[in-house]
């Protein structure tokens, strides 16, 4: 079952096509790498999928619902984790995933804390985000993607300002969500390497198209080159 639909959708900023044409499924239970270069059509896909933004054209069905109308049933289904996470520096790490837990049902306290250990947070969740790292921003922000188990997760280039301990912490940790929760993942990236581990098929776009689409198993160990190859159709 296809829990994003997308037939022929075009989004446009001005004379540029962000998106042209794009059409796509992901299927239930997957976990779906979208790679391309900066500037690709990738975070405007992600946007478009939990309705930040509007299409202006073609189909959309996301979890049942056309994105468009945000509903609040779908909202509630969707974990987001965007390039930039948007934090406000006055509040601590822990009283951020609060708000969440204010308005989605069924998160207790003891989840809190566990999402909070589980992204290496533990002994800072009291601290102002003010005070927190880039990468610490980038890990609270996952625990804000996560938390209430989300049926659809979005991840707009969620290893910026990773170390490689944050790379694979951040490895192990989708891991981990998909075998609990049997959930789908989107992951979108322009290192085919980074995420290469973590994804079962992989979308390629580039300047706003749907270039290819590939199994991880159709993928050679060169992964730079397989992403070139993809990309550019060399």
């Amino acid at each position: 079952m296809a829990v994003v639909e997308l037939k022929n959708v075009v989004k446009k900023y001005g004379r540029i096509n962000a998106l042209d044409g794009v059409s796509l499924e992901i299927e239930q239970g997957s976990c779906v790498g979208l790679i391309g270069v900066n500037g690709a059509g990738k975070s405007t896909l992600m946007k478009l999928i939990t309705g930040i933004i509007l299409r202006d054209s073609g189909d959309a069905n996301v979890l049942g619902w056309d994105p468009g109308r945000r509903r609040p049933e779908m909202l509630a289904r969707i974990g987001l984790i965007s390039e930039s996470p948007s934090l406000y520096p006055f509040l601590t790490g822990r009283e951020h995933l609060k708000l969440i837990q204010n308005v989605k049902a069924g998160i207790s306290d003891g989840d809190v804390d566990a999402i909070l250990e589980k992204v290496g947070l533990a002994g800072r969740e009291n601290d102002k985000v003010s005070g927190y790292s880039f990468g610490m921003r980038q890990r609270l922000g996952m625990a804000q993607a996560l938390i209430g188990n989300p049926e659809l997760l979005l991840l707009d280039e969620p290893t910026n300002g990773l170390d490689p301990v944050g790379v694979r912490d951040l490895r192990s940790i989708v891991s981990d969500f998909r075998g609990k929760s049997g959930s789908t993942v989107l992951i979108s990236s322009h290192n085919l390497h980074e995420v290469g581990l973590m994804c079962d098929s992989y979308i390629f776009i580039n300047k706003g198209k749907i270039v290819d689409v590939t199994k991880r198993e159709e993928l050679g160990d060169d992964l730079e080159s397989e992403f070139f190859k993809r990309i550019e159709g060399t």
